[in-house]
């Protein structure tokens, strides 16, 4: 008796069924990819507003010196909460902290921050009797001189973010420079001539 040959059939089925896994995987990554997208982990934005130097002094290439800067640090995340731990800051001269290291450093308490939060940080350095050298000397006299002395901040944490995902711990590293410091009406302080925008480094 003649059977017909199934193969053809069972071969349609088949790839019918490869079809529709290779359709779910594709969708599925679609889907995966848009979730990701959408609430990707963005990194915290930080900027300074505002800031002050006094006791701007030298006794040969020993600085005196005071900053009191605020920080405004925010959250863009629109479903992750972020923790700063080991936070820490510090004040250089030139075109980064690289270039002659910081002047003065400053470790600062641990904080939380919900998604979309904005936080105000503000934060003291100061030097006493510091040794910069006569390049770094120099360039703060030559800068008074002229009526704007730059300086840099650095802003430091290992921070950790918790909500849909849960990526690893991330170290935080921003630059916010140059930040023009300029004579105010009162001649012994010196205010930030505009907000700067620090950049991850």
């Amino acid at each position: 008796m003649y059977q017909p040959d199934q193969r053809p059939a069972m071969n349609t089925i088949l790839c019918r069924i490869i079809s529709i896994l290779t359709a779910m995987v594709i969708t599925l990554g679609v889907i995966i990819l848009i979730v990701y997208f959408l609430f990707k982990p963005r990194y915290p934005e930080i900027r300074v507003d505002s800031a002050e130097l006094t006791s701007l002094s030298f006794s040969g290439d020993y600085l005196n010196a005071k900053w009191d800067i605020k920080f405004i640090v925010s959250n863009p995340n629109k479903k992750l909460d972020i923790t700063y731990n080991l936070v820490s800051s510090g004040v250089f001269y030139g075109r980064d902290k690289n270039q002659f290291g910081n002047i003065a450093t400053t470790k600062l308490q641990p904080f939380y921050q919900p998604r979309k939060g904005k936080t105000l940080f503000p934060v003291h350095f100061e030097a006493f009797h510091t040794y910069v050298g006569n390049v770094v000397a120099n360039g703060i006299t030559g800068g008074r001189f002229h009526g704007s002395v730059k300086f840099g901040v650095v802003f430091n944490a290992i921070i950790k973010r918790k909500g849909w995902f849960h990526p690893k711990d991330s170290l935080l590293k921003v630059s916010c420079n140059p930040m023009n410091f300029v004579p105010s009406t009162n001649a012994a302080v010196w205010v930030l001539q505009r907000p700067v925008k620090c950049e991850l480094i």
